[in-house]
Formats: C-alpha cells, structure tokens, sequence
C-alpha cells in the first residue's frame, strides 16, 4: 500500500482506523509515503495529496496532507524540513550538488514555502524564512565564491 501511495496522485482519502495489523513497520512505511524527510528531493516526491484516517496512536505519526492543496501540503512538508533541519544547521548539507548560480531561486522558494506554510497566525513553524535564508548564506560555501567572482 505504501509503495503505490508513494506516486498516486488519485487518491484522497485512506481508512485506517481499527486496522491493528498494520504494525509499527506498515505505520512507518504509510508515514514515509506521505513524506519521506532524507532529503529536500524525497519531500518534494512524496505524496501531497492523500490524507489517512487512523487511530489516535497511528495519527500522532501520520499527520500530513491535511488540506486538499496539493501544492500547500508539499510546502508545508518542505519548509516543515529546512525548519528543523535550520534548528541544528544541517540545510546546506543538502546542497552540495546544487549550482551556485541557483541560490537566488533558492531564496526564493524558502520565501515561497515560508508563505505558503503560515497558518492564519503566521507562526505554524518554530524558524523564520530569515534565519533558513542567513543559514544558507553564512554556510554554503559556495557563497562565498560567489562574491570572489565579482
């Protein structure tokens, strides 16, 4: 069930409730399907538009894609990760790969993200879109060759 729900985009709605056979494997593998936290990549790959029904105790694991924008649920998914992920400045582990010449997209798609997670409050996430930015400036190395070049 996990794998399929990993790539469908139909589906919108999964009963799971009083389902005790599922186990803390099949909980984890539904968990990762709705959002698998290894990389920036394997967020923005998982499924954005299913919300799963299930116990108390399975619901405290599960609790993502909670309203019926796709696009909303994958940011708040991602700004979910840089969030914590800036709480112990990992962010830029994730950006050795990325080109240098990207980083005003990035920037941009924090901000993006940053927006599109508030709740009417604005305060859902413990980090602000500021201290993820000023994390990627301070620590992607790759910045700093980015200001010898001009």
């Amino acid at each position: 069930i996990a794998n399929a729900l990993r790539s469908n985009t139909t589906l919108r709605h999964l009963h799971i409730s009083g389902n005790d056979r599922l186990g803390d494997d099949g909980i984890e593998a539904l968990r990762r399907a709705l959002c698998d936290e290894s990389s920036l990549n394997s967020v923005s790959d998982s499924n954005h538009s299913c919300f799963i029904d299930a116990d108390y105790h399975q619901m405290i694991i599960m609790q993502d894609n909670v309203v019926e924008d796709r696009e909303i649920n994958r940011a708040e998914k991602l700004y979910g990760l840089l969030s914590s992920r800036n709480e112990i400045v990992s962010n830029v582990h994730d950006f050795g790969g990325i080109d240098v010449n990207l980083l005003p997209r990035v920037l941009e798609v924090v901000q993006k993200y940053a927006i599109a997670s508030m709740d009417g409050d604005g305060d859902k996430y413990r980090v602000e879109a500021l201290s993820i930015v000023y994390e990627v400036m301070r620590r992607w190395e790759k910045v700093a060759a980015l200001y010898k070049l001009h």
